[in-house]
């Protein structure tokens, strides 16, 4: 058998796999389909780049996408047929979105010429996932193929970061791709205001019973340990957000628990009672505010300091004391910064409280799940990456099972069940 001829170094189909090796992508979740086969040739031809992860439905290769990017920091990159094919991938579009996870996910496409004629599998995108992802577009040019890739990688890692659809029509794919990646990407991050950074200077030295939140994605280890050095220094209670509860040690000695479902009574009670938040990342949601009951209006606006990547997270539920936009990592630099020349005693008596509150308790069945989570906490190494899906069962591991390293909870805050498998494997 006669193996076909290579396809011409300048296809659209080659360009999108260079744009995505120089951007350092080394790992592709997808199910294969006949809409996008010169984009997996392109693939074949790279494999000592690229490798090829092949699924056999596509609602767990999105999943897989998802949890490797949450792990990575780097986009997940999801490729799936058109059709069927993408609205299965659309489970793992939400938890990205839910989760602010950087994720790429490439659609095969009719043919551009068949566009609109409701042909075979025919899907408007744009449409359908427009409010799912960040930024959901189509490929209409193919010599712009690196231009709108790179756009995706770019929309998917700036601000609060989140999923990019982009649909590859088949019939483009084998065109002319225009002039190849020059460069990567270069995320553009925002760094803490100093103005705001003196304020919140002034209230914490005047506080009496601070919280700070942390939450959110796009930290590095490296500034998760800075803040968490500072605040333990400090005496600071620290909690992590609904299922971000791994960006603290939870052996850390101020480490209060985390605001989520199933929430530490206590924890509730502090965070009520504290005379300042600062919410590092954290969306400040329904799960971590406990159904927007935990704080009241009008004292969030005497109390809160709300750092987000996105501004339109800011003031969209609660007001606040002052708010910035800043790339997360580099607001928690700024924060360690902060000398307020006191200490607090309130993070060595949140930290006890937690320490009771995740201790197995007693139950009647033959069965004691919080012993079972809690023997995981000494059977298994600090960098074990846990995995869950929905389901009241995740409430157990949320509480009795203490995360000791940045990145080792794999849960979806989306609340999506069927992850923790697929989640796995990504990791």
């Amino acid at each position: 058998m006669t193996r076909p001829a290579p396809q011409a170094p300048n296809t659209a189909a080659r360009r999108l796999v260079e744009t995505l090796i120089v951007n350092g992508v080394d790992r592709v979740f997808c199910v294969p389909g006949e809409s996008y086969l010169a984009v997996l040739d392109a693939l074949a031809d790279v494999r000592d780049c690229i490798q090829v992860i092949t699924c056999r439905h596509e609602a767990g290769a999105a999943n897989m996408a998802e949890a490797y990017g949450k792990l990575t920091g780097k986009p997940g990159v999801c490729m799936v047929t058109r059709g069927p094919g993408a609205t299965h991938a659309a489970i793992g579009v939400h938890t990205a979105h839910q989760d602010s996870t950087p994720m790429l996910l490439f659609v095969g496409q009719i043919a551009l010429k068949d566009r609109g004629r409701g042909a075979f599998q025919e899907v408007d995108y744009r449409e359908v996932f427009g409010g799912l992802a960040k930024w959901a577009t189509e490929l209409e040019s193919p010599a712009r193929t690196v231009e709108i890739v790179e756009r995706g990688i770019a929309t998917a890692l700036q601000g609060r970061r989140g999923p990019v659809v982009i649909a590859l029509p088949e019939d483009l794919l084998e065109e002319d791709g225009g002039p190849p990646p020059a460069r990567p990407v270069t995320p553009a991050r925002a760094g803490l205001d100093p103005a705001v950074l003196a304020g919140i200077g002034v209230r914490l030295a005047r506080a009496e019973r601070p919280l700070l939140v942390v939450g959110g994605s796009g930290w590095t280890v490296e500034a998760a340990h800075a803040l968490a050095d500072w605040a333990e220094r400090l005496g600071i209670p620290v909690s992590g957000s609904f299922r971000r509860k791994d960006l603290i040690a939870n052996d850390r000695p101020n480490y209060a628990g985390d605001l989520g479902l199933g929430c530490n009574p206590k924890l509730i009670a502090r965070a009520r009672a504290a005379d300042l938040v600062i919410a590092v990342g954290a969306r400040l949601g329904e799960n971590p505010t406990q159904g927007y009951t935990l704080f009241d209006r009008a004292h969030t606006a005497q109390v809160l300091v709300h750092l987000h990547p996105g501004p339109e997270e800011l003031g969209r539920v609660w007001p606040t004391a002052l708010a910035a936009v800043a790339d997360n990592s580099l607001a928690a630099e700024a924060l360690t910064t902060l000398q307020p020349g006191r200490t607090w005693d309130e993070g060595t008596a949140a930290h006890a409280e937690y320490l009771t509150f995740s201790t197995p308790v007693p139950v009647t069945g033959r069965v004691n799940l919080a012993e079972c989570i809690a023997h995981l906490n000494t059977a298994l190494p600090a960098d074990a990456v846990i995995t869950n899906g929905a389901g009241n069962f995740a409430a157990w591991l949320h509480r009795f099972y203490r995360h000791r390293a940045c990145r080792t909870q794999l849960a979806p805050t989306s609340g999506a069940m069927g992850y923790g498998f697929p989640a796995a494997i990504g990791a």
